[in-house]
């Protein structure tokens, strides 16, 4: 696999996408990876999505008359075209804060000692970084593991059907190996060509 990343924000909208997986292919790339292209939180990061089954609207033309989810499947298309596959940011470790998961499912989520919903949060040099727009997911805890995989499992299955064919799992660390086994596992007994 040779990657490509194009980060969408500077594509722009995807009716200028093609451009850019031209210009990839004529490099010997066979794999173009974007960020995520959801529905996002009021912080607008790409990486806060609010609705995973939803669009960005800043990638769409508002002139077309085609649905959000045909303008990503016409934006793949033209990617198989020119012989590039194409390769999706996989979140599921976190959400945005202001999501309607966090009203909707609590129980997802990780808790702090006064009951809020915790944000997500790393350590990079030895230093604790928190992310206030987003929300973490508790993959270990929750009340409610089938809950919470089976709607993971549906974001995947919704991505495949729009004509992604590969994922970058983010922040994969902090989602426990079993949860990934039984997600590649599930996905590849039916989707077989998956990366």
């Amino acid at each position: 696999m040779l990657l490509y990343n194009l980060f969408p924000l500077i594509a722009g909208p995807f009716s200028r996408w093609e451009k850019h997986f031209t210009r990839a292919a004529a490099m010997g790339f066979d794999w173009v990876f974007v960020n995520p292209v959801q529905k996002l939180g009021s912080s607008r990061s790409l990486y806060s999505i609010a609705d995973p089954f939803g669009t960005n609207p800043m990638f769409l033309d508002p002139a077309s008359s085609a649905s959000p989810e045909e303008q990503v499947r016409q934006m793949l298309a033209r990617a198989e075209a020119d012989g590039v596959k194409v390769m999706i940011d996989l979140v599921l470790n976190h959400c945005a804060i202001d999501s309607p998961l966090t009203r909707e499912h609590r129980e997802w989520f990780v808790h702090a000692h006064d009951g809020r919903i915790a944000n997500a949060s790393c350590v990079h040099n030895r230093r604790k970084v928190v992310w206030k727009d987003l929300a973490q997911f508790d993959h270990r805890h929750t009340r409610d593991p089938e809950g919470l995989y089976r709607h993971c499992l549906r974001i995947v299955e919704h991505l495949l059907s729009l004509g992604f064919q590969g994922f970058r799992c983010d922040a994969a660390y902090q989602v426990p190996r079993s949860f990934w086994r039984r997600l590649i596992h599930d996905v590849k007994s039916r989707h077989s060509h998956v990366r």
